[in-house]
């Protein structure tokens, strides 16, 4: 589990700024307050080296649980 703040949040998805490795297309489970309350997402973009987004990820809420 790693740690992470949410930046954003839409019915479509989050923007999220922490320290983690991720992949465009990974599916991730993002637990919210609530383990019971967790979203299914797949990562959709992350931020480029050099850039303020750097730290930062959008991913997109999958349907379903």
């Amino acid at each position: 589990m790693f740690p992470c703040l949410i930046v954003d949040r839409s019915q479509e998805g989050f923007r999220l700024k922490g320290n983690f490795r991720l992949r465009r297309g990974q599916l991730v489970e993002l637990v919210l307050d609530d383990p019971v309350d967790s979203v299914r997402c797949e990562v959709i973009w992350i931020g480029k080296a050099g850039s303020e987004q750097v730290v930062e990820a959008g991913l997109q809420v999958k349907s379903g649980k």
